[in-house]
């Protein structure tokens, strides 16, 4: 379907509702704005946000005519998405375990500097091993939300903070037996990168906005509020304390595409 017959198939059903161009974008998450350039034909949206606006109205969106042979490839494809995603919604929950434990344990050093032994730091290697394998599981679902919508910035992101990641714990680790004075300088330098890559990965998740509603609006907030503090190095503790709720927000963001594929009928990008 082209515009402007989807943008008058819109209007169609949308008044056929009884709803008006806010009440839409309040029900569907998708803005006000976007609603009236569909509308008005001025762009062909997303099929992402298509498929949203036309289940808001009670309507099943479809895209085009399938042979027995496609709908089976889209089956197969949602499953394999399915799956996808719900390991990076398992792995991003190892994640925030191992972050919590290794954070703590860094504190715990920062405040009481002879607590570091030999046997600790085994433990201390093997968590920020598990740590990194379970973040880059994690962001790979993200990595499959930018397929899905199109955001190319997001897939871009996603592997920014996996390569991050991987960084941070490489400084962390072959730093563990040097003094506070010593992390200082390389500390406050990873803070200002990891930053930079928070903030970018937020952007992105704010543009998930039209596909996944709220929950994608405040994982972006949360980003860019971390990446801002970290930036500044001053404030990086209040990214600390944002790091639980800004996990937890994009686990919960991993599990409404899930959802959103499992009653999905849209033919997927190929694997």
């Amino acid at each position: 379907m082209q515009q402007p017959e989807l943008g008058k198939q819109l209007i169609e059903l949308r008044r056929r509702n009884q709803l008006t161009q806010e009440e839409l974008a309040s029900k569907s998450f998708v803005s006000a704005r976007t609603i009236q350039r569909i509308e008005a034909g001025e762009v062909i949206p997303r099929l992402s946000t298509v498929k949203i606006l036309w289940r808001s109205l009670g309507e099943e969106f479809v895209f085009q005519p399938q042979t027995p042979t496609t709908m089976e490839t889209t089956t197969i494809c949602n499953h394999n998405y399915q799956q996808q995603l719900l390991l990076a919604i398992v792995a991003g929950t190892i994640y925030l375990a191992f972050e919590i434990a290794l954070t703590a344990m860094d504190i715990s050093w920062l405040t009481h500097e002879n607590g570091k032994s030999q046997s600790m730091f085994w433990v201390y290697l093997a968590l920020n091993i598990g740590m990194v394998i379970a973040y880059v599981v994690f962001a790979s679902g993200f990595f499959l939300l930018a397929k899905l919508f199109e955001n190319k910035l997001l897939s871009i992101a996603s592997v920014m903070m996996m390569v991050l990641i991987l960084g941070s714990s490489v400084v962390d680790v072959s730093m563990f037996h040097s003094t506070v004075e010593q992390l200082s300088l390389p500390y406050a330098m990873l803070a200002i990168v990891a930053g930079v890559g928070s903030f970018i990965f937020g952007i992105a998740l704010l543009r998930l906005q039209d596909g996944m509603g709220v929950l994608a609006k405040i994982a972006g907030i949360l980003e860019i509020i971390m990446g801002v503090t970290l930036i500044s190095v001053l404030f990086f503790f209040v990214s600390l304390l944002l790091l639980v709720p800004a996990t937890l927000v994009e686990i919960l963001l991993l599990y409404n595409a899930y959802e959103y594929l499992s009653k999905s009928t849209v033919k997927l990008p190929e694997q």
